[in-house]
């Protein structure tokens, strides 16, 4: 019958080995085991976006023109496409409040819960970077400043509602304007 050994024994048995190598290749063992939790790389997790969005002017035909002031921890984050990430974002779950000769704009989604009802695809949307599709940086409008220990980014985006809305509908996420009737 098998049984486990005791610490006695097996703490006897390894003072009994003599040989370098052997006690080399067990202090080698002992330590790749300990280390490993240390050099195991955590999986990034998606933080939540913080911004604020707002109505900078009237965009053209079937886009919105939204200024949008963000957060970030690094100047090397600092980009056109955080800022356009953020905009998208906001048109699709937040909506805008108006000024600057606009109006205040609804979520086009018609409420923040789709992003939860439909996390999959909202997930891959932002993940393949599929906004960018959406979106154009108005150029020279981007501005930083540092705030503490962040810096803060704000930019001009134009968003393509009216393509935006239309593909969410083929898609089958959003329901289009005429079938709520």
């Amino acid at each position: 019958m098998w049984h486990l050994p005791n610490l006695k024994n097996v703490l006897g048995n390894l003072m009994l080995m003599n040989k370098p190598y052997n006690l080399t290749l067990i202090i080698a063992t002992l330590l790749l085991f300990v280390s490993m939790p240390i050099c195991a790389k955590k999986p990034a997790k998606a933080e939540p976006l913080t911004y604020e969005i707002r109505c900078a002017g009237s965009g053209t035909q079937g886009h919105y023109l939204v200024e949008v002031s963000t957060c970030v921890d690094k100047a090397n984050q600092i980009s056109e496409d955080v800022v356009m990430r953020c905009a998208v974002h906001g048109v699709l779950f937040r909506g805008f409040t108006g000024g600057q000769g606009c109006t205040s704009q609804r979520p086009l989604t018609g409420s923040a819960t789709q992003e939860q009802q439909h996390e999959d695809y909202y997930k891959s949307f932002f993940e393949s970077r599929s906004y960018v599709n959406y979106a154009s940086f108005v150029s020279g409008s981007m501005k930083t400043a540092r705030v503490g220990k962040q810096y803060k980014v704000t930019g001009a985006v134009s968003v393509a509602k009216d393509k935006l809305r239309r593909d969410l509908e083929k898609d089958g996420v959003i329901r289009g304007l005429s079938s709520g009737f």
